[in-house]
């Protein structure tokens, strides 16, 4: 396979969103700061797996109340169960985020169970259907893949706002990704709903600044997910040679997209909205 082709599987064309191998020894988010997140309330939208799983988990670790949704039944309340395991709350609510219903419901099933929504992380999301030039592409793809990415995280934003304002403030952080900085042939439906979500989170962050609400997104590259490992056995290629594409020279761990999503969710970031956190491992610096 040409580096070109093999560029558009690893900057996310199929809708790489997900794990992999970090330096070992590495100390979990929770061991550097237990506590963080403390009685705060956390809604996570595609939280089954991947980044929206390991941030569930990680925000837990860290004393939040997490509230969270997918498609699949099974796969949540397995994540919902595996965090009561460990000590921490949780809830898991099957919703679609691409029916406007689904998500108003869950932002209100939220509130009525824990009186309150601190920080929203719109993360569901889904890959392109083909990787195939524009002008083979359906509407119907397009259509799917923008109801999904830039709908469902509009739709979440619009239900979560006033939540956070009748409250005095909150934190939004929506997952984007390094297609939403730049252009990748033959994945439009794809790329096109990324850069939906960084020109969605702008507005909401210049409309909700003073009010204190901030929004941020943050550009994820190559992470061990399923939606990793579906692609790189489609397009015949291992992680080793999907690294190479990366500064790092190494795949990413869901775990590690986590803390972006703390980092951007506490204190700590108080000074930033507005912004898409390059989280690419350095691919989006070339």
């Amino acid at each position: 396979m040409d580096t070109s082709r093999r560029r558009v599987l690893t900057a996310g064309a199929l809708g790489l969103a997900a794990t992999a191998m970090a330096p070992t020894g590495a100390a979990t988010a929770a061991e550097r700061s237990r506590g963080r997140f403390d009685g705060k309330v956390v809604l996570i939208t595609g939280a089954t797996s991947g980044i929206g799983a390991a941030t569930a988990r990680a925000m837990a670790d860290e004393g939040a109340k997490v509230f969270f949704c997918g498609r699949r039944e099974k796969q949540g309340q397995e994540v919902a169960a595996g965090i009561r395991a460990r000590g921490g709350e949780a809830t898991f609510r099957r919703a679609d985020v691409r029916v406007e219903a689904d998500v108003r419901g869950l932002v209100d099933q939220c509130v009525r169970r824990y009186g309150r929504l601190d920080i929203a992380v719109n993360n569901a999301g889904i890959e392109s259907p083909r990787a195939v030039p524009l002008a083979e592409q359906t509407l119907a793809e397009l259509e799917d893949v923008w109801r999904t990415n830039t709908a469902g995280v509009f739709l979440g934003m619009k239900y979560e706002i006033p939540r956070m304002l009748a409250q005095g403030g909150g934190v939004i952080v929506n997952t984007a990704s390094i297609s939403a900085e730049v252009g990748f042939a033959t994945i439009a439906p794809y790329n096109a709903s990324k850069h939906g979500v960084t020109s969605l989170t702008k507005v909401a962050a210049l409309e909700y600044a003073n009010k204190n609400i901030r929004v941020n997104a943050f550009a994820p590259g190559a992470v061990d997910t399923p939606m990793l490992r579906r692609a790189a056995e489609a397009f015949g290629l291992t992680y080793e040679q999907i690294a190479q594409d990366y500064p790092i020279k190494r795949i990413v761990r869901p775990e590690e997209m986590a803390t972006v999503v703390m980092w951007l969710s506490s204190p700590d970031s108080s000074a930033v909205t507005g912004t898409d956190v390059d989280a690419s491992g350095g691919y989006l610096t070339g």
